[in-house]
């Protein structure tokens, strides 16, 4: 079992790997796919991948360097702390994936089939519940584990 420093090594991963699986109903999309599928390597397997490990990572970092820049928190600010970053987090990068790539040229989402702004939306709802039900479900392991009664 991980502990120390690689504990939270261990859990992103996990999500990586969760998150990964559970949000390849996205690629259903053409317009998702035309976006993916060149960039940043030429392997589109490969891009689906890094692109929701960015993603994960990303979101545990904004998470963590919250709670590190205050000098740790916890109870009640450290709830209202994970519903913000839970609900805000993919709230911005749906708008950098379909607001701001487009934008700039890099994307168009309505190149093919179903608008992409509407899946990527979906998406990041699905990412959203995703993560709150394994945070739901690793906190009360947690308690399990260590309730000291």
């Amino acid at each position: 079992m991980a502990s120390g420093w690689t504990a939270p090594i261990a859990a992103t991963v996990f999500v990586w790997f969760l998150v990964t699986v559970a949000c390849l109903p996205v690629l259903a999309a053409g317009s998702v796919r035309a976006a993916i599928d060149d960039w940043p390597t030429d392997r589109y397997a490969l891009n689906y991948f890094l692109l929701f490990g960015a993603v994960v990572l990303g979101h545990a970092a904004v998470f963590l360097g919250g709670v590190v820049v205050r000098g740790g928190i916890g109870g009640v600010e450290l709830v209202r702390w994970t519903l913000l970053v839970a609900a805000g987090y993919p709230v911005l990068v749906w708008v950098v994936l379909a607001v701001v790539l487009p934008a700039a040229g890099r994307w168009d989402p309505t190149a093919e089939g179903l608008d992409g702004r509407i899946v990527l939306a979906a998406a990041a709802i699905w990412y959203a519940i995703v993560l709150s039900i394994t945070a739901a479900a690793t906190f009360f392991l947690l308690f399990v584990l260590y309730f000291p009664g």
